[in-house]
């Protein structure tokens, strides 16, 4: 329920944005733009350190260095091999091509990006499956309908066609959570959102226009924490 909550504020929401964005100079948009990747940047930060600094007897530590190295090389590296960037933006081009769709690559891509990277949809959705509990959901829900809105507003209709994106990836860890809940590690959460969030700040930089990274290509990444802890 509260996924199916959660892909209704984003569409809601983009569809305000893109009205929006028609009243809005192309400098406004870009500018938007700008500030977007400014507080993801910055949310992004935040919510690694305060995975990756721990409070112990002798002052602050860092954890999971090595894993999270691993993960993001290892990750980048099979997702660049299989031109996961080159290829999925190729595909949602033929579409744009094929039915005559205005532009929706950009949109799409960082909105699911957004939207289905980090600890909350992770977290919501198991607390909804084990404690049915939709607080976070609801909460992200509120969050996703602000940013939506605001990133449709700068980069058009592309990002309402994220829902499908947050419909399968948190269906899908609905389905993980239900099946083996009882056996999953805490610490799986941890190794996920510290990566995750890696990736977050990696779009922030893309957003800022300070370098061109390909986040798809790094999406693998988050897929080493789980052989981690299944070797383990």
């Amino acid at each position: 329920m509260g996924t199916l909550i959660n892909a209704a504020a984003i569409i809601v929401a983009s569809f305000i944005g893109v009205i929006f964005k028609s009243k809005l100079h192309v400098d406004y948009t870009k500018q938007l733009k700008l500030v977007m990747g400014l507080v993801l940047l910055l949310m992004g930060i935040g919510w690694f350190i305060s995975d990756f600094v721990v409070i112990d007897g002798n002052g602050l530590e860092t954890q999971h260095e090595l894993l999270i190295l691993i993960s993001i090389i290892l990750g980048t590296a099979i997702g660049s091999f299989l031109k996961l960037d080159e290829r999925f933006r190729s595909l949602v081009k033929n579409i744009e091509t094929k039915y005559q769709l205005p532009p929706i690559a950009e949109g799409f891509i960082t909105a699911s990006l957004i939207f289905c990277i980090g600890a909350i949809a992770i977290l919501g959705v198991f607390q909804d499956v084990i404690q049915g509990n939709l607080t976070l959901l609801y909460i992200k829900s509120i969050l996703d309908f602000i940013t939506a809105m605001i990133l449709a507003s700068a980069l058009g209709i592309g990002v309402m066609f994220s829902f499908v994106s947050v419909l399968l990836y948190q269906g899908l860890i609905m389905l993980i959570a239900i099946t083996f809940a009882p056996v999953l590690p805490v610490d799986l959460m941890t190794y996920i959102s510290l990566v995750g969030n890696v990736l977050i700040v990696a779009l922030a930089i893309d957003f800022l226009e300070m370098k061109s990274l390909k986040v798809l290509n790094m999406l693998p990444s988050l897929i080493i924490p789980i052989i981690y802890v299944v070797i383990l």
